[in-house]
């Protein structure tokens, strides 16, 4: 199961990403990384482009086309309500994606661009510390019921989302994971129909990754609040019984839980304005109908009968045989995805920089994307691995911040040496043991049943015993990996109070996915201490997701900063110095080198040639995803 990372965390920016066959966390959970926003990401104008019903350009485009497009997919959402922390699925972002527009839009090269807005918003610095950005949206935006959609739709977003809000607690009526940037707001401005202003204080630099979804006000009722909004997107219903109305090109029509989702085209829709986009107009297909198919081996079958058109999906080993048939296109790009080994710093041995050190050294990143991501994704991902959190490296800010420390090499020497330094010997069968902690094993675990997350464990644990370390599995089946285990209330607040309270002992190693979208800021967030807060009911809570049991007041202190930095270039320079404190020694000799990055995981894209004649591109990140670009598809 694939969750949206922030997915707890603040602007639900990052997603987990690990579920059963073939999915992952994210929000809760997590995959993530970003981008930073560059003053410009779009060459044309956006507002220059406002497509309506069957404008010329559109038609042509689609020469003819019609069908309904059909996706099998192997999660199905519990409730169509995605910023609920219970839900917050990576399918319900997608399912939302073709139906409701953000402010910015993500592209393939996760750079943001304007999506509902005629322009870059401007940001004015004002004397007294905070800053003002001016936002206009585009000419003639419609929802799908012929209401027009309007500033007041924006405000009316906000206010569901912060109504009743406790600074202190952090919560409100709406169910969101978190309203960091959102609590930053200190006035909203209503200026026209088509204009409003936004002032934060401070600085909020991860500001375009607010208002990922623009709610229709009209659609919940007179005097509706956050708790109608709550229960209306469960099932995507409005106060008249009919469904939500879209501002994508996508409208919700039926869902057959256990079976399939319907949607059907928007025929109002104002146009895409993406850069990646080629069809101006409303989408060619009629709509899309999304099969859930729980395994593997179906989706493949599914598309050599000619059964589905697409999946988009978590890659598994099923696949290998798909990226060698000519009948198929394969069009998976890399996108803010990663996979890692998370370690837990309140394990005795853990808690040892010297073993965190050991098991970087004995880490060979290279075999294990040549054994299980090159035969399956062609060379989309980078074949060194990755060594960086925060930045990708496919993109511009990326710095390698473990090859140059000799992490990820298979180096057993290093690894070894670094383990007699803290004190470690070799026993007789050659597992290191410690006179005061023994044994030197560590368990790791995920989400048991993904086939080749189970492998990807089976082949660091070989490349650990060479090193001296014994590595035993122990999986949770599907995302009760995430609930029970790495995002519990037992191991965050454990992690929150550094073992005082919770449960220290519930896991060593992570390994999942963390799913992340073009400003980082909200990986970061899965860093912070936070310390322990007490809830409505006066019980201790974790104030922040971090389930790696690292605290470190410096780095906390910093991430603020960086946050704050309005100059592009400043503000990736400070993220990737936050970097290094988890994937090094250098910051924080104690508690720093918790994350081993593994690899980029871009969710495998394909469709079958026999039946698309023309394929969308999927940008894989949050707010992006397959139906992100539907308008593109022509089937034949």
């Amino acid at each position: 199961m694939k969750k949206r990372w922030l997915a707890m965390m603040a602007i639900a920016v990052l997603v987990l990403a690990a579920c059963g066959e073939a999915s992952e966390p994210a929000e809760t959970a997590p995959e993530t990384t970003g981008e930073v926003t560059p003053s410009t990401t779009a060459d044309a104008d956006p507002g220059e482009t406002t497509a309506t019903t069957g404008m010329p350009d559109g038609a042509a485009y689609c020469e003819g086309s019609s069908g309904e497009l059909i996706w099998a997919h192997e999660q199905e959402p519990p409730d169509l309500h995605l910023n609920d922390p219970n839900n917050n699925l990576s399918i319900t972002s997608y399912v939302w994606q073709a139906m409701w527009d953000d402010l910015y839009g993500v592209t393939v090269d996760i750079q943001f661009y304007p999506e509902l807005l005629a322009a870059e918003a401007e940001v004015t610095e004002n004397g007294d510390g905070s800053v003002t950005i001016s936002h206009r949206l585009r000419d003639g935006l419609m929802w799908s019921d012929g209401e027009p959609l309007t500033s007041e739709d924006v405000q009316f977003t906000y206010d569901v989302i912060m109504e009743d809000h406790d600074p202190e607690s952090g919560g409100g009526t709406y169910l969101i994971t978190s309203r960091q940037g959102y609590d930053q707001i200190t006035d909203f401005a209503v200026v026209s129909d088509t204009e409003f202003e936004i002032t934060y204080e401070p600085y909020f630099a991860g500001w375009k990754s607010l208002f990922t979804n623009i709610f229709p006000a009209h659609a919940f009722g007179e005097g509706a609040g956050a708790a109608e909004v709550n229960e209306m997107q469960r099932t995507w219903t409005g106060a008249n019984g009919e469904p939500l109305p879209s501002s994508g090109p996508m409208v919700f029509e039926s869902w057959d839980q256990g079976v399939s989702m319907h949607l059907v085209r928007n025929d109002a829709y104002h146009g895409s304005v993406s850069p990646d986009v080629e069809n101006p107009g409303p989408a060619c297909v009629d709509g899309v109908r999304i099969n859930w198919v729980g395994d593997t081996d179906a989706q493949v079958n599914a598309l050599k009968a000619g059964e589905a058109h697409m999946v988009f999906t978590q890659p598994q080993l099923a696949f290998e045989e798909i990226n060698g048939d000519e009948s198929f296109t394969v069009a998976a790009t890399p996108g803010p995805i990663y996979e890692h080994w998370g370690l837990n710093v309140l394990n005795p041995h853990l808690a040892k920089p010297e073993v965190r050190e050991a098991l970087a050294f004995a880490l060979d990143k290279g075999q294990v994307v040549e054994t299980l991501y090159t035969p399956i994704l062609g060379d989309v991902v980078d074949p060194a691995g990755l060594g960086n959190t925060v930045w990708m490296a496919n993109q511009p800010h990326y710095e390698d911040h473990q090859t140059p420390a000799g992490y990820g090499l298979g180096d057993v020497d290093s690894a070894r040496a670094a383990l007699e330094s803290a004190g470690y010997t070799a026993g007789g069968d050659g597992i290191f043991e410690h006179p005061d902690d023994g044994r030197l094993t560590l368990r790791v675990g995920t989400t048991g049943g993904n086939a080749l997350r189970e492998l990807q464990q089976q082949i660091i644990q070989a490349q650990m015993a060479e090193a001296g370390i014994e590595i035993t599995i122990d999986n949770v089946p599907g995302s009760d990996y995430f609930t029970t285990r790495a995002f519990s209330a037992e191991n965050l607040l454990s992690s929150a109070s550094g073992g005082e309270l919770g449960d220290p002992g519930l896991l060593d190693i992570m390994q999942f996915a963390w799913v992340g979208g073009p400003w980082p800021g909200g990986q970061i967030s899965s860093y912070l201490s936070g310390g322990v807060v007490e809830d409505a009911d006066g019980n201790p809570v974790p104030a922040t997701n971090n389930p790696y049991g690292f605290r470190n007041p410096d780095f906390d202190e910093r991430a603020v900063e960086c946050n704050a930095i309005v100059d592009d270039d400043e503000l990736a320079a400070c993220y990737n110095e936050l970097d290094r404190y988890v994937t090094t020694l250098e910051a924080d000799p104690d508690q720093g080198l918790f994350m081993l990055p593994l690899t980029q995981k871009p969710d495998f894209y394909t469709y079958g040639n026999d039946l698309v004649a023309k394929g969308a591109i999927a940008p894989d990140a949050n707010s992006a995803g397959p139906l992100a670009n539907v308008v593109d598809f022509v089937l034949r």
